[in-house]
């Protein structure tokens, strides 16, 4: 499982592709994604290249730090006219001299274990790279702007299911609450922004996404599962996992999102979920094992992913103002877990013979 894979040759990964292209609203215009070699940037990225082999000729703005990873993750694209590569640090200005009329912000440290091992940097790169979004979206009104958020910024509130007007508390004495507490300044500074200046955009909260764009490195136990599946390996759970969460395949995540930036309000947040794909973490590890043919075992966390673990709560998301949009999602959790270890199959077949 590698995120920096090219995909595009994948007939299951393309199929699913299709199957959400209605998403894509519009043509002729600039897209900026940022955090493009990501879990779900390079699955907007994908979308909307498949649109303009289509005839949309959207052109896409691919931002990321890297420019090696950024050609070895969209080599497909580079000969393409509507394909331009970023690279830069999103804690630096945006080149105002490059109009894009839809941002999509997904750059941000999402890793459980890297915000215990850069703390620092997880809440740098959250508020200061919005901040250089939002400024762009001052400096240019007519910018339509989705901001990615995450369902962490609920706190605890001592409940189980979250409308997006809900809030709880957020234990700011321990390090890994730089990912949560910069998430919320971020959905703050989004506000002031629309509030001061006018900014057009919105929140889209997210919900624990999965899919086969995640990286080697991702720490997140649902990530850790379907790497063992994919190795045939016992399934490893590191807790009890009793905690139940609202689990969103990546492609129902992508068509969400796109959903929000070309309908929903500025100003507003929208929790992405799917209420078809609610389970324990423990569910999760059962149900992966099963299409596997595999068992699940205990372990214990080793100090560095303990440190990076939230506190055990449930944490559903209510999808009803995102459902309003006229949104519904295609994948309940069986079917994304067996969609994206397919996917992976396939792909791990195809490099395993070149």
């Amino acid at each position: 499982m590698d995120a920096l894979n090219n995909m595009i040759n994948n007939e299951l990964y393309i199929k699913a592709l299709h199957g959400i292209a209605d998403c894509i609203e519009t043509e002729k215009s600039s897209f900026l994604i940022t955090g493009a070699t990501g879990l779900i940037g390079s699955v907007i990225i994908d979308l909307l290249m498949l649109s303009n082999r289509g005839g949309k000729r959207n052109h896409v703005f691919a931002l990321g730090r890297s420019k090696e990873k950024l050609k070895k993750r969209f080599s497909d694209y580079l000969n393409e006219e509507t394909f331009h590569i970023i690279e830069q640090d999103i804690c630096k200005s945006l080149d105002e001299s490059v109009h894009f009329d839809y941002i999509i912000h997904g750059a941000s440290n999402a890793d459980p274990v890297a915000y215990a091992k850069y703390p620092a940097e997880t809440m740098i790169t959250n508020i200061m790279g919005t901040h250089n979004v939002l400024e762009y979206g001052r400096k240019y009104p007519t910018c339509r702007i989705v901001v990615l958020s995450t369902f962490e910024v609920y706190g605890n509130a001592s409940k189980d299911v979250y409308r997006e007007t809900d809030t709880g508390i957020i234990d700011f004495n321990g390090l890994r609450a730089c990912y949560p507490e910069s998430k919320r300044s971020v959905e703050l500074l989004s506000c002031c922004y629309f509030d001061e200046y006018g900014v057009n955009v919105s929140i889209a909260r997210l919900s624990s996404i999965y899919g086969p764009t995640m990286a080697d490195n991702d720490s997140k136990a649902h990530a850790q599962f379907l790497r063992k599946a994919l190795l045939r390996k016992d399934i490893v759970l590191k807790s009890n996992g009793e905690q139940k969460r609202t689990y969103t395949y990546v492609l129902d995540a992508v068509s969400a999102i796109l959903t929000v930036l070309f309908r929903g309000a500025s100003n507003e947040c929208y929790n992405v979920s799917n209420e078809k794909s609610i389970a324990s973490i423990a569910q999760v590890a059962h149900e992966v094992a099963a299409i596997a043919g595999q068992k699940v075992v205990f372990d214990v966390p080793t100090d560095l992913e303990a440190k990076g673990f939230s506190k055990p709560q449930n944490c559903i998301l209510d999808n009803t103002k995102l459902k309003q949009l006229g949104w519904t999602g295609k994948y309940a959790l069986h079917e994304g877990l067996k969609e994206c270890m397919d996917v992976l199959s396939i792909d791990a077949k195809k490099h395993l013979n070149q």
